[in-house]
């Protein structure tokens, strides 16, 4: 019998690409994935950034309709981007193995939200795993890639950064090799017929192995439970034990195992729904024994701890828990993350706050002058978003981006500003790095700028753009009609505080 090896949750999942024949490995830079990416481009796999995550996702298809078994790497926010290609991906089919490892962010530590990707299972109705340590992340890997693959849809395997960092036993196994092409009958049927050829082919398929799988598991103790699924499971885990409770651990949990579910709560007097980040298993249960986020024994928003759970578990009689919520403020955090001390943009970002105009921001680097002592952002929704959001102004205000930010999805916005009249000035600070998801390298975007844009584009150095001089150059922009573009170069000190978990 094979020994297990000791290995973290990126390590795991590594070796389970490896073990299941993944050849193929695209992702997008973020928190908490850029560990786990730069795993996998030391293995012996092609493993390579992409631009934004519905290419990402597109690649994965056409390696697996050529019988490629392939993975795909992003954070939560991630997956709003990939949606199109991955919803339809089900309806349209795959061939071989795809499995989108989502990396999730309870708390929003360096996130734009907490986003729970587990509902995307529900909306594309495609397979969900939400392991909770490296043990379970591994497995959850091989039999994604092994199910997706049997059933012609993509799956999601969720994660935090606990289950990427945490390590645990993981027993190594090889798993059968790709053997499937996606074939051009696929065309021989409708969009609806395909729909229902998955629902009845594949999806059935899906729904017999979820209520069957090893990987939910129950420890029975006492009349008492806690039902839990990802990183929850090892606090839930550990309270049940010392509270001698009942507990029913989910892996899989769409298809929802809702006859193994609604079994165990008819089995106990209460029970306690331990999940990060939304009621997603709470909400499917319909039962007076329930307790969890909806009743109030724990917090609607946040991750999960040992504390938060004994706390719920003293109060497992009550009903419901009236708790008063008082929504975190920077004050009340403590903190307020800024530029870096040396960033060699500031003078541009201040020349920008002296505009006292509306202020578009990319959820890069510039989202940090949203915080003190800046404090101009008005708008910073995602990635690429900066000249749409400006594009809408009531005046011509400011449009913020970075150069990976412009690359993700932001260069399409400019180019409607453009062809749609759309009076803005967009500044692109182009350091050539996507600093905020990890340092990763970019292309030099001035070319593209320059041809696209014209003499609508103004490039310059930021060593040449001493506070005074940015603030002429921006004002003149600002009062010219029309889209204005101002390409801003410089280079971010080697000590730049970019996340690269």
């Amino acid at each position: 019998m094979r020994m297990a090896d000791i290995m973290t949750g990126a390590e795991a999942a590594r070796c389970a690409a490896e073990d299941a024949g993944v050849r193929l490995a695209t992702g997008v830079p973020g928190y908490p994935v850029n560990g786990l990416f730069t795993l996998l481009q030391h293995a012996d796999i092609d493993a390579r950034w992409q631009l934004n995550e519905k290419i990402a996702f597109e690649m994965a298809l056409g390696a697996s309709a050529g019988g490629r078994r392939a993975l795909v790497v992003s954070k939560h926010v991630g997956l709003n981007v990939m949606a199109d290609p991955l919803i339809i991906a089900a309806t349209h089919g795959i061939g071989s193995g795809i499995v989108v490892i989502a990396g999730d962010d309870p708390g929003a530590a360096l996130s734009q939200n907490e986003q729970d990707s587990r509902w995307y299972g529900k909306l594309g109705d495609l397979p969900v795993y939400d392991p909770s340590d490296a043990t379970e992340l591994y497995e959850a890997t091989v039999d994604g890639l092994l199910l997706s693959e049997q059933i012609g849809a993509p799956a999601i395997v969720r994660v935090t950064d606990p289950v990427l960092s945490s390590a645990g036993p993981v027993t190594r196994r090889k798993a059968p090799s790709p053997g499937k092409e996606l074939g051009r009958d696929v065309w021989l049927y409708t969009m609806l017929g395909k729909r229902q050829k998955y629902l009845k082919d594949g999806w059935t398929v899906a729904v017999r192995r979820a209520a069957a799988t090893p990987m939910n598991r129950i420890v029975r103790r006492g009349r008492a439970g806690i039902i839990s699924s990802g990183y929850a499971s090892v606090p839930a885990a550990a309270m049940a034990a010392a509270s001698r409770m009942s507990h029913l651990s989910l892996v899989v949990v769409n298809p929802f195992p809702a006859r193994k579910v609604e079994d165990f709560i008819a089995e106990m007097d209460a029970v306690l729904v331990c999940e990060e980040t939304s009621t997603y298993i709470e909400s499917q249960v319909s039962s007076p024994r329930v307790r969890g986020r909806l009743t109030g024994h724990l917090p609607m928003a946040g991750s999960l701890d040992e504390q938060l759970i004994t706390d719920a578990i003293a109060r497992l009689g009550e009903v419901r828990v009236v708790t008063p919520v008082e929504p975190e403020t920077l004050q009340s955090r403590g903190f307020s993350r800024g530029l870096c001390p040396n960033c060699p943009f500031a003078p541009v970002y201040g020349a920008i706050k002296s505009l006292g105009v509306r202020v578009a921001s990319d959820a890069g680097c510039s989202i940090l002058t949203a915080n003190p002592p800046y404090s101009m952002v008005d708008v910073a929704c995602s990635l690429g978003s900066p000249a749409s959001v400006a594009s809408g102004f009531p005046e011509k205000g400011v449009a913020m981006l970075g150069d990976y930010g412009l690359l993700h999805t932001g260069l399409p916005a400019l180019l409607n500003a453009k062809y749609g009249g759309h009076a803005l000035l967009a500044v692109v600070f182009v350091n050539r790095k996507a600093e905020m998801t990890g340092g990763q390298d970019v292309p030099d975007v001035v070319p593209l700028l320059t041809a696209a844009f014209g003499d609508d584009c103004t490039v310059a150095d930021v060593a040449e753009l001493p506070e005074e001089k940015a603030r002429e150059v921006l004002r003149g922009l600002l009062h010219a009609p029309g889209l204005k573009v101002l390409a801003v170069t410089g280079e971010c000190p080697p000590d730049a505080r970019h996340s690269r978990t």
